[in-house]
């Protein structure tokens, strides 16, 4: 069951006596006394499973958060694999594109949860964006298809482009207008990011990780009938 609750001034909560405990959260307008409320109330097992659903009310789109205590891959031991695997990515638009934000989608490559990082490809529409993010790890990206760049920064990457991000930074993913197609980049990402309300002295808005990222993944093949199980093949 999912659990609805709306942390914001004015809204009403809901909440059910259930195993597994799913809160959905605007991410704006969301105050200090508002968040931490929500980390006390995790940190002292008010909510069993402590799974977020933050919702952007700019992008009307979910993102997954994990509560900051305990959580697993879900795998029991036996079926963990830890020897090399190949994942083959279609590219083409027919693929099994998970929806992430408004004209953003991504396929699973890889989830960490050894270290709690993902490898993704991320395909997005020509002036499609993500939020303003800090990376506490480092983040090598590859660019396929399109053109894209950091409002932070003044290049542009393009087909061939590689990058690599140092940890501790802050930077908004925007796909430039004028590509001439939509973006295609193989990022990998080592630990977590942390969306923020602002670019200079952000707040906390979402978190973002390769178990929120697995949770995310199943949901949706779940909603559209593909095979949850071969994820499973992809966790680390």
């Amino acid at each position: 069951m999912k659990v609805e609750c709306f942390i914001e001034e004015g809204a009403e909560q809901s909440l059910a006596a259930d195993g597994a405990i799913a809160c959905c959260c605007y991410v704006r307008p969301l105050s200090e006394d508002a968040v931490r409320l929500a980390y006390e109330e995790a940190w002292h097992g008010l909510w069993s499973r402590n799974v977020f659903s933050f919702v952007d009310s700019d992008w009307g789109t979910h993102m997954p958060i994990t509560a900051f205590n305990s959580v697993t891959d879900g795998l029991d031991p036996n079926r963990r694999n830890r020897e090399h695997f190949v994942a083959n990515i279609n590219l083409d638009a027919e693929g099994p594109w998970v929806p992430y934000a408004d004209g953003v989608w991504f396929q699973p490559c890889c989830f960490n949860v050894t270290s709690g990082g993902f490898s993704v490809v991320l395909k997005g529409l020509p002036g499609a964006q993500l939020g303003v993010h800090y990376h506490v790890g480092t983040v090598h990206g590859y660019t396929m298809r399109g053109h894209w760049r950091y409002l932070e920064h003044d290049w542009v990457a393009k087909p061939g482009t590689f990058i690599y991000e140092p940890a501790g930074e802050a930077h908004t993913l925007v796909i430039t207008d004028d590509s001439p197609e939509p973006a295609l980049i193989l990022f990998m990402v080592e630990g977590g990011l942390i969306y923020l309300d602002k670019g200079i002295n952000g707040a906390f808005s979402a978190y973002e990780d390769g178990f929120t990222m697995l949770e995310l993944t199943r949901k949706y093949y779940r909603e559209v009938g593909l095979d949850v199980g071969q994820l499973d093949l992809l966790v680390r």
